[in-house]
């Protein structure tokens, strides 16, 4: 009997190469219409992951936003992604200088404090603008050490790509399953470790903390790991500007807490996490992966009475 799962997966990454040499052999600006092209299409057609990044818009802005606003938010969503996916492509031909010419960064003084306490740092952001391109301006524009957790894609030969050119920018990948103690050693050598914490997967254990004042479950590990070394958390995130360049924004550091009550110093942290999270994300909501379901987990009602508890003393 044919396996229709991996005849579907080879159509999908035969498409997916085509459309990478395509955009990757095109002028820039050339291949950023494309991509917006296919943005807009892909916001009309795809109708599923459309009213999810409306329903996720509609639970964070709901009471501020009108439904006119919500639609746009949602449609420009696909927008942003399919061009920075484009821009991650294009990036397979860049140099650091490349990079460098594209990017104004704000905030540099939180990291640079951050990072010269020795004790490593914990690169917190979210899938907001171009988190890989921001990964790969740390490590070859900057020459920060960095090493990125990433969760392994659907299809073994995606994923070697998407490795391969990260590790092509010098960033050591990461696999999520990795061990807890080869992690706290990459912190521990004062390396950067960078981190998506956006993300409500079965993959992971986590903890349920307010995400837009909804309780999300939240990966508790990098935490837990970043209050083992004593490394300061210090968020962050690229975003697209309006002519196509791109503008990291870096926040105020803070550190873990690491009193005798554990449990509570995690759910502190990772309510403080949230909320970072939140300031970037309100900069510009076009630059959000609406389309992820990351209110998927419902908590017990206990766990939903710490989490907040938790996240006013945060404040």
């Amino acid at each position: 009997m044919m396996d229709y799962r991996r005849l579907k997966n080879n159509l999908i990454y035969i498409a997916l190469r085509g459309m990478i040499f395509i955009i990757e052999t095109l002028p820039r600006d050339i291949a950023l219409g494309l991509a917006r092209m296919i943005g807009e299409i892909a916001a009309i057609l795809d109708i599923k992951e459309r009213n999810l990044a409306e329903r996720n818009l509609k639970t964070a802005y709901g009471r501020q936003w009108s439904e006119k606003r919500i639609e746009l938010v949602a449609k420009e969503c696909f927008v942003k992604i399919a061009l920075n996916a484009a821009d991650v492509i294009q990036s397979r031909n860049w140099s650091p200088n490349d990079l460098d010419r594209l990017v104004d960064v704000t905030g540099w003084e939180h990291f640079q404090a951050a990072f010269e306490k020795g004790r490593g740092v914990v690169g917190l952001t979210g899938h907001i603008g171009n988190f890989e391109l921001l990964a790969a301006w740390f490590a070859s524009v900057k020459k920060i050490p960095l090493s990125a957790i990433g969760r392994k894609l659907y299809d073994d030969r995606l994923d070697k790509m998407v490795i391969a050119n990260r590790e092509r920018f010098g960033i050591e990948n990461i696999a999520s399953d990795t061990a807890a103690g080869n992690v706290i050693s990459i912190l521990r050598s004062g390396r950067m470790l960078g981190v998506l914490l956006d993300v409500d997967s079965s993959r992971f254990s986590g903890k349920f903390v307010p995400f837009f004042g909804v309780p999300a479950k939240t990966a508790a590990g990098p935490i837990m790991i970043g209050r083992r070394t004593g490394s300061p958390v210090v968020p962050m995130a690229m975003f697209r500007t309006d002519n196509d360049r791109f503008s990291v924004k870096i926040l105020p550091a803070f550190d873990i807490p690491n009193t005798d009550d554990k449990e509570r110093d995690i759910t502190e942290a990772l309510a403080r996490c949230n909320l970072a999270l939140q300031e970037l994300i309100n900069h510009d909501p076009t630059q959000w992966a609406w389309i992820h379901n990351r209110w998927k987990s419902k908590p017990s009602p206990g766990e939903s009475n710490i989490a907040f508890r938790e996240a006013i003393s945060a404040e």
